[in-house]
């Protein structure tokens, strides 16, 4: 059955339209486009070993992109899954169903023997080693002999799935991080690594090209990409506040990127690098964190 019925979430209905943006102006503007409003009953259940396994492991690709061959994707999918059970999963067809989006929390500290986590660790501090501050502190939280408890909180959904479902997740996260404290210290962090995804905008190799063969074009188009922005667009926009609240982030290179730029471009203007975002958050900026999501991005369901 679903962990949350929609009058513990906020007493209304459980519709959120994840129509785009696009599909809005067209309805300012009078156009028909009823077939692409889609309106979906999200239900949010807990975390089940038995059915969402191999979504995780998906999910756990899809965060990592092509740096996902250095992790042993089993054996942290189930690090995900069955330790405590605490997490949180939303889907639209049952238990049974497909998870849209998944949010857990392991215990980095507890399971630094394991091969999954090791190899984690090992990926924060190679990326970060040139983050001198960021390096030292992960190096000190690591230790064995770190006195401090170190969670790792895994967020991962369908490229489709609205922001707005992120706060209620992560409510939900906190207070089975407090029931279970009540019970045992299995789940009483000090602090929490996010590993998420971010994009850079940068010039298109194709364009570059063209102009290269015809000066003429090339003298008008170095105009027009002279502006080319460089900032960096998330793909999960709650990472903006949990960045605000971070003690240290940063955006790092894949260490195997086997997709080119020009492979995702964005309208033909623009090619498309990810990069991982590593974010690390203490206790208490994490629970201010969650208040800043709740007002920026409201759950209507």
């Amino acid at each position: 059955m679903a962990k949350r019925t929609k009058e513990e979430l906020d007493s209304q209905d459980s519709d959120i339209d994840v129509s785009s943006s696009e599909d809005e102006e067209l309805q300012e503007e009078g156009i028909d486009e009823g077939d692409e409003m889609v309106n979906i009953d999200f239900d949010f259940f807990n975390l089940n070993p038995d059915i969402d396994f191999h979504a995780t492991k998906n999910f756990l690709r899809q965060l990592f992109q092509d740096d996902s061959i250095l992790f042993p994707l089993s054996e942290l999918a189930d690090l995900i899954l069955e330790e405590g059970h605490i997490g949180t999963t939303i889907k639209t067809d049952g238990i049974e169903g497909d998870p849209f989006s998944i949010l857990s929390v392991i215990n980095i500290s507890n399971n630094l023997k394991t091969k999954a986590i090791q190899e984690i660790t090992k990926y924060y501090i190679e990326k970060t080693k040139k983050s001198t501050e960021f390096n030292i502190l992960l190096r000190q939280l690591f230790s064995p002999s770190s006195k401090h408890k170190i969670g790792l909180i895994f967020s991962e959904r369908l490229i489709n799935m609205p922001v707005e479902t992120m706060p209620p997740m992560y409510t939900i996260l906190l207070e089975e991080m407090e029931e279970s404290r009540k019970k045992d210290s299995e789940y009483e962090f000090d602090y929490y690594l996010i590993p998420s995804r971010v994009v850079k905008l940068v010039s298109s190799v194709a364009d570059k090209e063209l102009e290269d063969e015809d000066e003429t074009t090339s003298r008008k188009k170095v105009k027009k990409s002279s502006g080319l922005p460089s900032e960096f667009d998330y793909i999960h926009y709650e990472d903006e506040i949990l960045e605000k609240n971070a003690l240290h982030y940063g955006y790092f290179d894949f260490t195997h990127k086997n997709v080119e730029p020009d492979a995702r471009r964005v309208f033909n203007d623009y090619g498309i690098e990810p990069k991982i975002n590593l974010i690390l958050i203490n206790k208490n900026a994490l629970q201010t964190a969650v208040t800043q999501m709740k007002e920026a991005y409201p759950y209507e369901g």
